[in-house]
């Protein structure tokens, strides 16, 4: 099928525009549609803005993809924004605004005959849209279906009250039936599913996917140059490094580490741009935990380097990119089955797991690993191994390879 060509449409930096670079290289991008693309006027406009401001600019930008194939919806940007600066949900925000990337790819596709490659948040109209052709319609689940994780995170709310603020998104706001189906349904339509991880298959094949639909071609990562090599012995050092809300286990990890026969020096390190209120609690009331919430990417390097293992429980995860982050810095991992892990890696590469939401269970890991793990540094060889098997270029063959079948 390496006749066709694809409109790709998202907001951000999703997936570090892999997706978009790996139709660009097959020469299969007939345009890539988002919100702020740091195209050449914008880069020589910000010339003589600060250097933090121009470094952010520059962020958004690959230089793999032609500029001529990029389309910025500007107006929905601003709009966006000053929601935002109104106070309005984020959530509800994002679910209103979506739309019109899809509504957008709709357009470019039906004008120039293209095909679709879509995120699973910017699919639907698109998806239903009518056409004076038959557009392939390809579709990027990057989250568990939302059925899947509302069963999850309710579950988890009522083992734990007080938690669940993470929960909603919204503030207690429920969206619409015509704004929840977007996400909810958008599978339904296509004819070829990419995941991340094999949780996030087994989510739509709970929700009524048929399996032959999905193919799973895992994340990838530039690896970098080891920041600071491990210091050995010494005290246990765990971190976490991801949003404090119920979504990622923080609050399991908090009672596990409570709780855990962990030498006296033990120590945990949270880095957190935000926390929600119950979880803050729980931190407060935590002896030998650490939160930071304004760390560098050099600094989150070195804090891989240099720990005797990153830990995140989560719940629910459409992948979880730092655990190949801190896999890169030679950091042994602990996750749950609801993640990457199980497709990444195994305990001989430095992949440890945990069963999701089970306290007792990580209480007793974290008592295993804080003795297993110190001064292994044959282990934290093999986990920077591990992660040197999951590159981008690697993701974007995958996803070519799919394509092309």
């Amino acid at each position: 099928m390496t006749d066709h060509s694809y409109v790709c449409a998202f907001r951000g930096r999703r997936d570090s525009y892999q997706v978009p670079l790996a139709l660009a290289e097959a020469g299969w991008l007939d345009a890539f549609i988002t919100d702020a693309y740091s195209l050449p006027w914008l880069r020589a406009l910000s010339a003589k803005l600060p250097q933090q401001l121009r470094e952010k600019i520059a962020f958004r930008h690959e230089p793999g993809i032609p500029n001529a194939r990029v389309r910025c919806l500007w107006g929905t940007t601003l709009h966006e924004h000053l929601r935002h600066r109104l106070g309005c949900a984020p959530m509800v925000t994002y679910n209103k605004l979506d739309a019109r990337f899809s509504e957008a790819a709709a357009a470019r596709a039906a004008r120039t005959r293209a095909d679709l490659f879509l995120y699973s948040p910017y699919a639907w109209e698109a998806f239903t849209a009518r056409y004076p052709h038959t557009p392939r319609k390809v579709l990027f689940q990057y989250h568990p279906h939302p059925e899947m994780e509302s069963r999850i995170m309710m579950e988890d709310k009522q083992s734990h009250p007080g938690i669940g603020e993470s929960f909603s998104g919204t503030d207690g706001i429920s969206l619409p039936e015509a704004l929840t189906r977007r996400e909810r349904d958008a599978w339904r339509h296509a004819d070829l599913i990419f995941c991340a991880s094999s949780f996030t298959r087994r989510s739509l094949v709970e929700a009524g996917c048929d399996e032959s639909r999905c193919r799973i071609v895992p994340y990838g990562i530039e690896l970098p140059e080891v920041t600071q090599g491990y210091p050995g012995g010494g005290a246990f050092h765990a971190v976490m490094v991801g949003s404090g809300g119920q979504r990622k286990g923080l609050h399991h990890l908090l009672l596990a580490w409570r709780r855990a026969a962990l030498p006296a020096n033990s120590r945990l390190t949270l880095v957190c741009r935000v926390l929600d209120r119950g979880i803050r609690q729980l931190v407060a009331e935590t002896p030998r935990v650490e939160l930071r919430t304004g760390v560098s990417a050099a600094e989150l390097n070195r804090l891989y380097a240099t720990s005797t293992l990153f830990v995140m429980p989560s719940l629910v995860e459409g992948f979880g990119q730092v655990y190949l982050e801190a896999l890169a810095q030679g950091c042994p991992v602990l996750g749950t089955p609801n993640t990457c892990l199980p497709d990444i890696g195994t305990e001989a590469d430095g992949v440890f797991i945990t069963p999701t939401g089970d306290v007792e269970v990580l209480t007793a890991r974290l008592e295993f690993l804080a003795v297993r793990l110190m001064g292994d540094t044959r282990l934290r060889v093999r986990a920077r191994d591990c992660a040197a098997r999951f590159t981008w270029a690697a993701f974007r063959k995958g996803i070519q390879a799919a394509l092309a079948a």
